[in-house]
């Protein structure tokens, strides 16, 4: 029992030297304990001064990152190591109008599989149907594009979606997480010590108890590995990869560019043009719809006053049985 319990002494000791040497690359020491703990300390006891100082450990990263910041005059992101590079995620909101609908979405596809060696996440295209189509209805097409390119491709893809058609609208995001995951990075670096000085007490621990108690952190601390794991995945996938969301456009001519404000007279002048364009299109419609509905409408107006006469007749003739039927004075 004694050969265990210094065993443990010995597994907490090299913990807190291993945690020491981690925050020394980031600028500052952790000091580790003048004395280990005595033979008799409870696994609990240990387990919990393990938390203590992979916690200290973490400390020390944030305040080595806030002083060299400092140091750098705060040109550099906060709470970044000079050493790592940046992550950051691109993104961007892009209408594009076009008059050669099927041309742009041909040529939107090979710009991002063949030329930049990117994909299409997700897609979806609104267009005229065979209703429309056989009444002689102008409907305009659409698609919607989730686009994920290679980050170093983005600013050409950019560049290049104006040479497919006119674009009214773009706008770009730039999210740097550089802090979150160089943060997340050591967290998981700190769990993942724990986890191997876990394992190497569970393979001396001796009673069921302490069996019991080491997997049962060891689960906890798992799952937080997971996690941690499982967030560095998604933000790789968005920094290696940027999105464009596309939204695409058939029309018959090019939105104009605003470049002298309208006085107030054309802005009447137009409202009033639209009002007429408007109520003229209602009209056409409205007697398009009058004429495919008119068979309807005949047979309709057949039945009722087909039943309307009958009543009439019905009721003419119960009435001149009912004058029949009065004797003369």
């Amino acid at each position: 029992m004694m050969k265990k319990k210094i065993s443990l002494a010995l597994a907490l000791t090299m913990l807190l030297t291993l945690c020491a040497c981690g925050t020394q690359s980031y600028g500052r020491a952790v000091e580790a304990p003048s004395a280990a703990p005595a033979p008799e300390a409870k696994l609990e006891m240990a387990y919990s001064m393990d938390m203590a100082a992979a916690e200290e450990a973490m400390g020390g990263f944030a305040v080595a990152n806030t002083a060299m910041q400092a140091a750098s005059g705060g040109t550099s992101s906060p709470d970044v190591p000079a050493q790592n590079p940046e992550k950051i995620i691109y993104s961007a909101d892009v209408t594009l109008e076009t008059t050669g609908f099927d041309v742009t979405v041909g040529s939107i596809v090979n710009l991002v599989e063949d030329k930049y060696k990117g994909f299409i996440e997700s897609s979806s295209i609104n267009g005229s149907n065979y209703y429309n189509i056989s009444r002689g209805r102008v409907s305009t097409r659409s698609a919607f594009y989730t686009i994920r390119v290679p980050s170093e491709h983005f600013s050409e893809l950019m560049g290049e979606l104006p040479t497919l058609g006119n674009v009214p609208y773009s706008h770009t995001y730039t999210e740097n997480i550089s802090a979150r995951y160089y943060d997340t990075e050591a967290r998981l670096t700190a769990y993942e010590t724990q986890e191997q000085r876990l394992i190497e007490m569970l393979e001396i621990a001796e009673t069921v108890e302490d069996i019991i108690s080491i997997e049962e952190k060891l689960t906890e601390l798992r799952y937080q590995i997971e996690s941690l794991q499982s967030s560095l995945n998604n933000w790789d996938r968005q920094v290696n990869y940027s999105s464009i969301y596309l939204s695409v456009e058939e029309v018959e001519e090019y939105t104009p560019e605003a470049s002298i404000q309208p006085s107030y007279g054309e802005k009447l002048a137009d409202a009033l043009e639209g009002g007429l364009s408007g109520f003229v299109g209602f009209v056409g419609d409205a007697f398009i719809a009058f004429v495919g509905a008119l068979p309807a409408l005949v047979v309709l107006g057949t039945l009722v006053a087909g039943l309307f006469f009958g009543l009439k007749h019905r009721k003419n003739k119960k009435k001149a049985a009912k004058n029949a039927e009065v004797p003369e004075r």
